[in-house]
């Protein structure tokens, strides 16, 4: 979000019941903002199935920022530490890997 508040974006937290975290407007573009963070080297990432058919439904007004390294110093994030990459969200982009999958039973629960 600030580095798009950066680049004179109007930038809004939409973390509350949205499947993206931030919306970046200037002028008459929108974009659609992800964060993602992690203490390892970043080579992935978790994205929800919501993430994953908002950035379908808006191809090419998503991205993902991401925060790898991040390191905890007495319990707050250490702002200096880790790499911060700023790329596109295209969930088809041959990146998007399933992690798992949810299994319908038959039948009534017994």
């Amino acid at each position: 979000m600030l580095h798009y508040r950066d680049c004179g974006w109007t930038v809004t937290d939409t973390r509350q019941n949205r499947p993206y975290d931030a919306v970046a407007v200037l002028d008459a573009e929108r974009v659609y903002l992800e964060a993602k963070g992690t203490r390892s080297r970043g080579d992935s990432v978790i994205v929800t199935r919501n993430e994953v058919d908002h950035a379908r439904q808006y191809p090419g007004r998503c991205v993902m920022g991401a925060w790898s390294g991040m390191r905890f110093v007495y319990g707050a994030v250490d702002p200096g530490a880790g790499i911060r990459r700023i790329r596109p969200f295209n969930p088809d982009d041959g990146q998007l890997l399933p992690r798992d999958f949810d299994r319908t039973l038959p039948g009534d629960a017994t």
